[in-house]
């Protein structure tokens, strides 16, 4: 049986070479490549679910090289980004807005067009200013500037203007994901996204990475940043544990009134957040007739994942009981079922100085740091690794080589030399990491303060909230500038 692979040659050019296994099963999803398959020096060799495919088919690898109109240098001299999520496409936007190469691989068949909505605080809008896409987000979301706490019996425990906190003045936002991510799309030429190109794995080689899709096919390319999510693939190879369960769940989704005749849920500049025992609700509004709202409810990891109309009353169900007059209910009740999205609370806390293979490869975003939605930090901190990387990377091919390409416009990673891109790479991951663990972990302890099951230990916890909460440092986390994306000199 002939089998082919695809894999990129120190040329850049994507070239096919075929094994002739007689009659040995290609080596499809196997922890443990065939015997045959371990007779030739390919890519089953040293990959897990390595897949070989039959010649019939075009390899995935081919049609990436084929979108590139089979420039011989495109993918040898390239950022590779995996995954197409705020966190990849911010990156791919500011490295492209400095000229640095690169090619964004996503496993989605088409665009994403994610439900929910994100917080934008001003760390954010810091990173999309320098992404120059702030403005017209901007002018599409109300600005939000108040912040209201109740109790789920109705009462209103604490309400407070974001002004009041130190740094003012403050920017918040609520923005369709959805919305972001075209944002996003708009800066990076669309044919450097490539959709239905899942990556499987990556591995080390002497002077870059070699990337291996899921059809088993592969080629090389200089860096390789994992932006695939709390379960990237990517990271994969640097063996990280996986995000540890929090102990809840949630649902989210956005309401919308319009043709309703329904009241705004709560006023246009309101942040509302409701505390229940083991149950919290929050809801702000995007537009003048929609509005964000998320449940988070404690359950065991296991508990079953209930979808559409199910999924929907189980939300409901979580605050039947609860005062009216906060909006909650009334959100969940105007929101379609098939838009509501649950999933389970993750983070994982990857301490400073933990030991990084000095690879040509770097995670962002929830691949590198999932944080607990309590702080509204995890899409923010996301834009913010893409300033950083792209910033370093960029410096990197500036200060090296013979500056012909950057002269052109265009940087090069090939002609700066390894060590200056690997240096880059950690310097990247040691800012991010000191700016990003201490965000995990107060996003932790505080879901474990609104998460308290007891109602006595919640009454005391609601006191507190009315009577003794501190709010000057209540934004303090978001004073964080990443900086400007400005071209090395």
């Amino acid at each position: 049986m002939a089998i082919l692979h695809l894999s990129v040659l120190s040329t850049g050019r994507a070239s096919s070479r075929r094994h002739n296994l007689g009659d040995a099963q290609p080596c499809v999803g196997l922890l443990v490549p065939t015997k045959a398959c371990r007779r030739k020096r390919h890519s089953c060799r040293s990959y897990r679910k390595a897949r070989c495919l039959a010649v019939a088919q075009q390899t995935l690898a081919e049609r990436v090289s084929g979108q590139l109109q089979g420039k011989p240098d495109e993918l040898l001299d390239a950022v590779i980004i995996a995954g197409a999520g705020i966190g990849g496409l911010a990156a791919a936007a500011a490295l492209t807005k400095l000229n640095v190469p690169v090619v964004v691989l996503e496993r989605a068949s088409k665009p994403r067009d994610e439900g929910g909505a994100i917080a934008l605080w001003p760390n954010a809008f810091r990173a999309l200013d320098a992404l120059g896409l702030a403005q017209s987000l901007r002018e599409a979301h109300p600005l939000l500037e108040r912040v209201e706490l109740w109790s789920s019996s109705g009462e209103q425990l604490r309400t407070f203007a974001l002004d009041e906190c130190e740094g003012a003045p403050h920017e918040f936002r609520g923005v369709a994901r959805g919305e972001l991510l075209a944002a996003l799309r708009s800066a990076v030429p669309a044919e450097k996204i490539i959709y239905d190109c899942p990556v499987n794995v990556v591995h080390a080689l002497e002077e870059g990475m070699q990337v291996t899709l899921e059809d088993g096919s592969d080629f090389q390319a200089r860096i390789v940043v994992g932006a695939d999510g709390t379960r990237s693939r990517v990271s994969s190879t640097l063996r990280l544990l996986p995000p540890s369960y929090s102990g809840y769940s949630a649902y989210r989704g956005v309401a919308d009134i319009s043709g309703t005749g329904l009241q705004p849920l709560t006023p246009s500049n309101i942040v509302r957040q409701l505390f229940g025992e083991g149950v919290r609700t929050g809801l702000y509004p995007l537009s003048a007739s929609q509005w964000y709202w998320f449940v988070c409810w404690n359950c065991p990891a296991d508990d079953p994942a209930l979808t559409g109309e199910e999924g929907k009353a189980h939300a409901l169900s979580l605050v039947q009981d609860w005062a009216d007059s906060a909006g909650a209910k009334q959100a969940i009740a105007n929101t379609p079922a098939e838009t509501i999205t649950r999933s389970r609370v993750v983070d994982r806390w990857r301490l400073p100085g933990m030991r990084t293979p000095s690879h040509m490869m770097t995670l962002l975003g929830d691949a590198a740091h999932p944080m607990t939605p309590n702080l509204g930090q995890g899409g923010c901190c996301a834009l913010e690794d893409a300033v950083v990387l792209a910033r370093e990377l960029a410096a990197a091919c500036t200060s090296s080589g013979d500056g012909s390409a950057a002269s052109s416009g265009r940087l090069s990673l090939m002609q700066a030399p390894t060590k200056g891109l690997t240096d880059a790479l950690r310097r990247f991951e040691k800012e991010r990491s000191a700016r990003v663990l201490p965000i995990t972990i107060r996003s932790h302890l505080m879901g474990r303060i609104l998460q308290l099951p007891q109602a006595p230990v919640c009454a005391v916890r609601n006191a507190f909230i009315s009577k003794a909460l501190p709010i000057s440092n209540f934004m303090g986390h978001t004073m964080y500038d990443c900086g400007p994306l400005a071209t090395p000199a």
